[in-house]
């Protein structure tokens, strides 16, 4: 009887051991397969876009030559897309066009990187509508930035170029068309001559 009884106790011990020792298996297939469900996959940050800077001069019309038919060199700009455009407009210009009704929304920045542009360095939101010289308008981008005239000495040139820089970003590739908005041409309404020829007083920004 006693050897039966050790016996059991010896069997019973055996199951137990073996009871854990399967409890801990199963346990630590569970948990091996929750770590592999919890893995997160990386992800890689798209790149910071490209800044380009590109450079307009406007030159007046007696500096071409050509009296009263101001014009932007060079008319056209070529950019990547997926890229933010630095442009900087010097102007020589010191006569004022004031835009007329219905475009005098263009005296103020739009469309531009911070909301300004900055005029000899200093940020500004916009420029008095009587001292508009010129502007650069995207429309299809919504991008306006307003130049004004510069200062005359007492014999009528320019003393002083004005140079005006802003941001804006261009995502898709295509080709939009810019325009100066002040009535700086020719015509009873100062709309005509350069103001409608491509490649003086409007032009092409091709994102490519």
């Amino acid at each position: 009887m006693k050897s039966f009884s050790l016996k059991g106790r010896a069997n019973k011990a055996i199951l137990a051991g073996l009871a854990i020792g399967t409890g801990g298996f199963v346990m630590a297939a569970c948990g091996s397969s929750g770590s592999t469900a919890s893995a997160t996959t990386a992800t890689t940050a798209a790149p910071a876009p490209t800044v380009v800077h590109q450079y307009m001069t406007i030159l007046t019309g007696g500096m071409i030559k050509s009296p009263g038919n101001p014009i932007y060199a060079p008319g056209n700009l070529t950019v990547p897309k997926n890229s933010i455009v630095d442009l900087t407009i010097t102007s020589y210009d010191d006569g004022a066009a004031p835009l007329t009704t219905g475009y005098t929304q263009y005296a103020n920045a739009k469309g531009l990187i911070g909301g300004t542009e900055t005029i000899g360095g200093t940020p500004a939101a916009s420029v008095p509508n009587a001292n508009i010289a010129h502007t650069f308008t995207i429309p299809q981008l919504g991008v306006n930035m307003p130049i004004p005239a510069a200062t005359a000495d007492v014999t009528g040139q320019p003393k002083n170029t004005v140079v005006v820089e802003a941001q804006f970003k261009v995502t898709k590739a295509g080709t939009y068309v810019w325009h100066c908005f002040a009535p700086c041409g020719s015509g009873s309404d100062g709309m005509s001559g350069v103001m409608a020829t491509s490649g003086q007083m409007m032009g092409n920004l091709v994102v490519e």
